[in-house]
């Protein structure tokens, strides 16, 4: 420990300092312990235990000295440098998953997209809308014409057309429009200008006035005249020909409910314009798109 101690160098230096304090005061103890010396046999006959006493005392001092020493000689080294950085620990394990939040509100709607191409021309059709050929009315009595009562309108001549497309159904669900038209013989009608939609006046014979009109019935449709102004009954001439259409589709609250005219009410059906009609539904100038 001494030789750890005696290289620092400040327990060098204080121990130099105590050395020549103690070597001048041991050469002004010398010089006086002669003229002193009678004085300190005086005192010889001090005990063993005294002296035995002062060696103690005088070890205690060396002692605290020598604490002191090593207490003010120990010197703090310079830091040293900083050391490396270590390896990284391993990782540590997942937590747990969070709640998931609130589904957000909705976002604003795209912009519509292109138009995709036109798909390929269908077959000519008349969007469901069924119609006979134009039929020429008779010209004759018995058979032709006949007289027959009804019971809504009293007597009336009528005459039958064949009309396989009338069914119960068409009749309970859909509307049945007939057409008048007049082509003087030999000509065939063409269904263009001179169309009436029934119910028609006509005037069969001078101050005459007579009401063309019908009733469908299942396979057949019944045209009638009925004179408004006396009793005789009366026929058509030549020339006189009528077309029925069918407009297929639920009925309600005199509105066409489904079908190719759904929306339109009843009555905006039976006063459109035949040229109109026939426009909107595709309806041919001659010809019939019954299946016989």
């Amino acid at each position: 420990m001494l030789a750890v101690l005696w290289t620092n160098g400040c327990f060098r230096d204080f121990f130099l300092k105590i050395s020549l304090g103690i070597g001048f005061f041991s050469f002004i103890f010398k010089s006086s312990f002669k003229s002193y010396l009678i004085k300190i046999n005086y005192y010889n006959f001090l005990t063993a235990k005294t002296n035995v006493m002062r060696k103690l005392r005088l070890l205690s001092v060396l002692l605290v000295a020598l604490s002191f020493i090593i207490v003010n000689c120990t010197k703090e080294g310079p830091e040293g440098p900083v050391g490396g950085t270590g390896p990284q620990g391993p990782a540590g394990s997942n937590g747990t998953n969070g709640t998931n939040g609130g589904i957000g509100p909705q976002g604003p709607s795209g912009p519509a997209g292109p138009a995709g191409p036109a798909g390929p021309a269908g077959p000519a059709g008349t969007a469901n809308v069924i119609y006979s050929a134009w039929l020429a009315a008779p010209t004759t009595f018995n058979p032709g014409w006949v007289d027959s009562a009804f019971s809504t309108i009293g007597t009336a001549s009528r005459a039958n057309f064949a009309a396989p497309s009338m069914t119960q159904a068409v009749m309970d669900q859909g509307l049945t429009m007939v057409y008048h038209t007049f082509a003087a013989s030999p000509a065939l009608p063409t269904g263009t200008a001179n169309v009436q939609a029934l119910p028609y006046d006509i005037s069969p014979a001078a101050g005459v006035i007579a009401q063309l009109n019908y009733r469908p019935a299942v396979g057949r449709l019944i045209v009638y005249i009925k004179n408004l102004s006396n009793t005789t009954q009366y026929g058509l001439l030549a020339g006189h020909y009528f077309r029925y259409v069918v407009v297929p589709g639920g009925v309600g609250g005199g509105r066409m409910m489904s079908g190719p005219a759904a929306g339109y009410t009843i009555k905006e059906l039976k006063e459109m314009p035949y040229e109109t009609l026939a426009k909107k539904f595709n309806i041919a100038a001659t010809g019939t798109n019954v299946l016989q």
